[in-house]
């Protein structure tokens, strides 16, 4: 099946946009309460590996995105299932029930923008050991800040010749 043609057959899911974005990739956007169903429906289709999940901060909009990253072996074209939450209440669901893998994946996620998905029992940090300040993949982190506060107590010693 060509690229335009999955994209016909996505489109028949409701409310989506779906765009052909270059040869073996096409997006797809959906409301958030229909996600779920969504990757069921890619997955059916045969995309059948969570690469991963990519999360954009939309500062401005009050939203973050989320990117499930899906592939298919099969018909060897991937595809970017795009949904929207709002930053000030970041919580989604897990995909868990679908690909296992998603706790890893979403375990990140919730680490470096503080999403919580209901459902998923371990979204404790794995990187962040001891973290006390705002996710650091957001946008209104400020580096700078950060490192005054959290360093500027401990002595610079040089290093010797």
């Amino acid at each position: 099946m060509s690229e335009d043609e999955f994209a016909k057959k996505m489109a028949e899911f409701p409310d989506s946009e779906v765009k052909v974005l270059r040869k073996g990739q096409i997006a797809m956007k959906v409301p958030a309460e229909k996600g779920h169903d969504a990757a069921r429906f890619l997955k059916d289709m045969g995309f059948t590996h969570l690469v991963a999940i990519e999360y954009v901060d939309w500062i401005k909009d009050g939203e973050f995105e989320l990117v499930y990253n899906l592939f298919s072996y099969e018909h060897k074209m991937r595809v970017f299932l795009k949904v929207r939450i709002p930053r000030d209440k970041p919580e989604y669901i897990t995909f868990m029930d679908l690909w296992p893998i998603a706790m890893t994946h979403e375990r990140e996620a919730h680490e470096m923008m503080g999403i919580v998905f209901k459902g998923n029992p371990n979204l404790t940090p794995f990187i962040l050991e001891d973290w006390k300040s705002i996710p650091p993949m957001r946008k209104d982190f400020d580096a700078r800040k950060f490192v005054k506060e959290t360093y500027e107590s401990i002595p610079f010693v040089e290093d010797e010749p």
